[in-house]
Formats: C-alpha cells, structure tokens, sequence
C-alpha cells in the first residue's frame, strides 16, 4: 500500500540531490517574483490588483518545467535496463507508475509551496479576494497533476531522456493551442467542442475562484487516463 510513497519519496531525494533542483527553484521563485512586482507596480499606478495575472503566467512556467521533471522518470529507466529489475521485484506496474507521478507531482506542489507568500503578503498590507487565490492554487494543483501523468507516459514510452521530454513539451503545448480557436472565434461551434479537451479552457474557467465539478472531473480523469496507459505500456515491456 505505501510502496509507491518509498518510490515517491526516492524520486524526490533524487531531484534534490542534483543541481537541477535548485536551479529550477530558483528559476521559478525569480519569475514569479518579478510577475508579482509588475503587479503591485501597476497597483500603484492605479490599476485594480489581481493576483491572476501571476497565476496565468506560473501556468506557461509549468508547461517548460513538466518535460524536465518528468522526461527522465522511466526513459532512463528503460535506458539503463533497471526497470526490468524493478519488475523482478514483488512492484506492479501500478505501483510503478503511481510512485513516479507522485515523486513529480511532490516537487510542483513545493513549487506551489514557494509562491504562498505572494497572497499572503498582499493579506497583511492590502485587500485581496480570496475567492480567485484558492481557485488559481486548486487550478494549478490539477493541472500539475495532469501534466504530470502525461509527462510519465511519455517517459515511459522513449529510451531516451531527449525525446520524451520534447514529446511531453509537444503535447502540452497542443493542448493549449486547442484553446485558441475557441478564443479567436466564440461563435464557432467545433472550435468549442475542441477546447474542451485543453487543459488551459479548463484551467482559465477556475481562476475566477468559481471551481466547476466538470473541470474537477476534467483533471482527474486526464490524470487517471493516462496513468492508466503508463501501466499498460509497462505491462506490455513487462512480458516481453
């Protein structure tokens, strides 16, 4: 039951036993802050204050950082031969996958962690809806966990750390580019249907702080669906 926490938590030291790590939040913690400046120096020039714009902003972050943080999660496993000795053990491909995602899903939720001062902040000298944080914060946790699962499958189908990494970039930004028709032209009724299968419709409709059960079940069943063919493309190497 806790094997895919021990596999999560290997993956966690191993981030954090590279350099990689804190460059990444280092990386992080410099763009947000400077999105987070901008945004008090237009408050002060008058402008209304949202902390949207910082949220809509970290989302275009995660979509360079996912590749990274999860390319090497199973492709360098097939590269150096271990994740057959991991299937001689008594681990399940579930437990397998499971344990990866939730190693990478960990690491975003301490990038999350690392922006809690910015509202914060904002509470203890201004005013603030609150409505629109914890909207943006859930947002950002799914579309985490959504990314996530998809940078593991394509972790799991690719020997090479190189090529999963730009196949989980490509699919990510196809899914955001599957939003633009429906911005450019709302009346278009196709271009509706398709932005409903973007991550980013999705995530757009839940930073008003308004959190929708179909966005909800949205990412959950793309986290879960392509979990779910992680363990399969496991399965299938595993009787091989």
């Amino acid at each position: 039951m806790f094997i895919p926490f021990h596999i999560a938590w290997k993956e966690i030291r191993g981030y954090f036993s590279s350099w990689i790590a804190y460059v990444l939040c280092a990386g992080w913690l410099l763009l947000s802050g400077l999105t987070f400046v901008s945004l008090l120096g237009a408050a002060a020039q008058g402008a209304p204050f949202s902390l949207v714009p910082l949220y809509q902003n970290l989302i275009i972050v995660f979509l360079f950082l996912t590749p990274l943080l999860t390319m090497r999660l199973l492709a360098e496993e097939r590269a150096t031969g271990t994740l057959e000795l991991l299937f001689t053990s008594p681990l399940t491909p579930w437990q397998v996958t499971m344990g990866k995602w939730l190693g990478a899903l960990a690491f975003c939720a301490v990038l999350l962690l690392l922006t809690l001062h910015f509202p914060f902040f904002v509470f203890q000298y201004g005013t603030l809806d609150a409505g629109p944080v914890w909207g943006s914060t859930i947002a950002l946790i799914c579309l985490a966990a959504a990314f996530c699962a998809f940078g593991v499958f394509c972790s799991s189908l690719c020997d090479s750390q190189i090529v999963a990494g730009f196949l989980t970039f490509g699919g990510l930004l196809l899914s955001w580019m599957l939003a633009w028709p429906a911005a450019t032209a709302p009346d278009n009724r196709l271009a509706a249907v398709a932005a409903q299968f973007s991550v980013f419709a999705h995530f757009a409709r839940m930073l008003g702080g308004a959190i929708d059960t179909q966005d909800l079940i949205f990412f959950a069943s793309l986290s879960f669906f392509f979990l779910f063919a992680t363990t399969r493309v496991l399965e299938s190497r595993q009787w091989k």
